[in-house]
């Protein structure tokens, strides 16, 4: 009968007696983090898992170890160690050690990496995947390790090597959880994160990995394997390869805007960033040839093009010279590890920090364009939805939230004409009224509900695009359209504002029959009409302060909102990366 088993009550004071040999576990006092239980979607080994050496250079693996004992017979010293060990962990929790009583348990305390007294070469190869995990992005010290040379130079026990076979699971486990859904929770960053990160059952992940034919290459399986991962991971191997001294360029400083006809020292700086000549005279000022060349730089990094230097193309400019780009791109990997595994085939991504929204169709770009996000007091939340319908001529349902603030000391003043001239109406119990039937001075709209009829100077413009959620949040259309021309584009309650919006709609509608923006826009300016879509789209509102785009370049946004620092900071990232 199959049991769980738990670390309550387990005492580093105890002391085991096999063949004569006592000893003190070495792996009491390591993994004491909780366990997150879910499987992974799948079986836990990386595509193209081949039985030879892996493409990390992995020492190839044995399968896995053949049973030590009979069934329902203790008779291998090292599974009755296993067993003693074990056993008194107790009864209760989930962490990583009862999940490790609990594996061997399962496989009648069967070792599963080691074979005629030393470590098997799966053992090896996965130790080595363990020292290595820094090129995850992950931390080598959180998962110790049994030595190498456990039987091979060094003595060996019965309990040594129950202990060597403790430690590994225990670090194999731990490993498996981080690579997969992260180290740090979405929620302790911030409320803003709404994200359930893929969770995994660390005795399946342990049976997954142990009994895969190359254990090392399903151990770094674990790790998301998005495009946009595999880049960093790349980015920061490439990072760490650089020469300690190696000579970066001047920063371009703060100061005011730099435009057409500016006498500035920061242009000579900014010629060299952007590879312009100097002039025999005046190197120091903005002229024609290096307004073009801003503008070329603002085009390429999707910067709204004005040719004028800003805070924002500042900051674009200066890259990854400002801050420390290896705990950047290590923190943007472990956000990787909060999204959802299967991003889906045609999917929307908006990305907030840089104040864009893209259209993914089989793992390419389909359209972009861009967007204005939630100010920093009404910040856009990061969660993942499916997007259902699209709704022409929209009605504007005000948020109680932003009716009592902004709205309600207006309407105090005169009723009638503040929803005579605004285009609003009132309803209550879902009928609308007159404003003068409503007391508006009782400092309370729980009783109504105010909305803001169709229209072209309607707060949503012509046409919303529905995923519904919690937190009432879509993306749609605006009459403001002077804020796309902003490189800053933080000025929303926290819905999402797309620039030409029947573009997005026909690319949007691009897989269904019946519908494209020619046919949205013939029905504007009749009644709201719901237009349901056939096939769900899956939506993806995401952080991600740091990227590697098609050209192999790091690309890195400012933290709008301060999660990135704060991450840097949960990471132990803020000091050394």
């Amino acid at each position: 009968m199959m049991r769980s088993l738990g670390v309550a009550g387990f005492s580093l004071a105890f002391s085991v007696v096999v063949g004569g040999v006592a000893a003190v576990p070495s792996w009491a006092a390591v993994h004491d983090d909780p366990a997150i239980i879910v499987m992974p979607a799948a079986d836990g080994a990386a595509p193209g898992e081949q039985p030879a050496a892996g493409p990390d250079g992995l020492p190839a693996a044995s399968p896995a170890v053949e049973p030590a004992v009979e069934t329902g017979a203790l008779l291998d010293p090292v599974s009755l160690a296993l067993r003693d060990l074990l056993e008194t962990t107790g009864d209760s929790g989930r962490g990583d050690l009862a999940a490790v009583a609990e594996f061997y348990l399962e496989r009648e305390w069967v070792p599963a990496w080691t074979l005629d007294g030393r470590l098997s070469a799966a053992a090896l190869a996965v130790i080595e995947r363990l020292r290595h995990a820094d090129e995850e992005g992950l931390d080598p010290d959180a998962y110790p390790i049994p030595s190498a040379h456990l039987g091979d130079g060094l003595p060996s026990t019965p309990i040594l090597l129950a202990e060597a076979e403790i430690e590994l699971s225990r670090s194999v486990a731990a490993y498996a959880r981080h690579a997969m859904g992260g180290r740090i929770a979405p929620s302790s960053i911030s409320g803003y994160f709404d994200l359930s990160p893929p969770q995994l059952d660390p005795v399946e992940a342990l049976d997954t990995i142990v009994s895969a034919e190359n254990p090392a290459v399903a151990l770094i399986g674990f790790n998301p394997q998005h495009d946009g991962y595999r880049r960093l991971k790349a980015e920061l191997a490439r990072l760490r390869a650089l020469p300690d001294q190696v000579e970066r360029p001047v920063a371009l400083p703060e100061g005011p805007l730099l435009k057409l006809g500016s006498r500035d020292s920061r242009v000579e700086i900014l010629r060299k960033r952007l590879n312009v000549a100097a002039p025999e005279f005046d190197a120091d000022v903005f002229d024609a040839e290096v307004q073009a060349a801003v503008s070329d730089f603002q085009r390429t990094n999707q910067l709204y093009v004005d040719g004028m230097v800003g805070p924002r193309t500042r900051a674009a400019i200066n890259g990854g010279d400002e801050g420390n780009p290896v705990a950047d791109v290590i923190a943007n990997m472990e956000r990787w590890r909060w999204m959802p595994r299967d991003l889906g085939r045609y999917y929307v991504q908006v990305n907030i920090p840089e104040f864009m929204v893209r259209l993914i169709r089989d793992g390419a770009v389909y359209h972009e364009t861009r967007v204005v996000v939630g100010k920093r007091s009404n910040q856009t939340p990061i969660f993942s939805d499916e997007m259902e319908h699209v709704i022409v001529n929209p009605y504007w349902n005000v948020p109680r939230s932003i009716a009592s603030k902004e709205m309600l000391p207006r309407i105090q003043q005169d009723p009638v004409s503040f929803f005579a001239r605004s285009g609003y109406e009132v309803l209550s119990r879902g009928r609308q009224v007159h404003p003068l039937d409503v007391n508006w001075w009782n400092g309370s709209l729980s009783s109504v509900r105010i909305r803001q009829r169709p229209g072209a100077g309607n707060a949503l413009g012509r046409i919303k695009f529905m995923f519904p959620n919690r937190h009432s949040v879509y993306l749609h259309d605006t009459p403001s359209k002077s804020l796309f021309n902003r490189s800053v584009r933080a000025f929303s309650h926290g819905c999402v504002r797309v620039f030409e919006p029947m573009k997005f709609a026909d690319a949007l509608l691009v897989e269904e029959n019946d519908w494209d923006a020619q046919r949205l826009t013939r029905l504007f300016g009749g009644r709201s009409r719901q237009v349901n879509l056939t096939r769900h789209i899956p939506v993806h509102i995401t952080y991600f302060t740091a990227w590697v785009d098609d050209a192999g370049v790091l690309q890195r946004r400012s933290d709008i909102y301060g999660h990135h620092q704060k991450l840097i900071k949960a990471l132990g990232l803020d000091d050394d990366a």
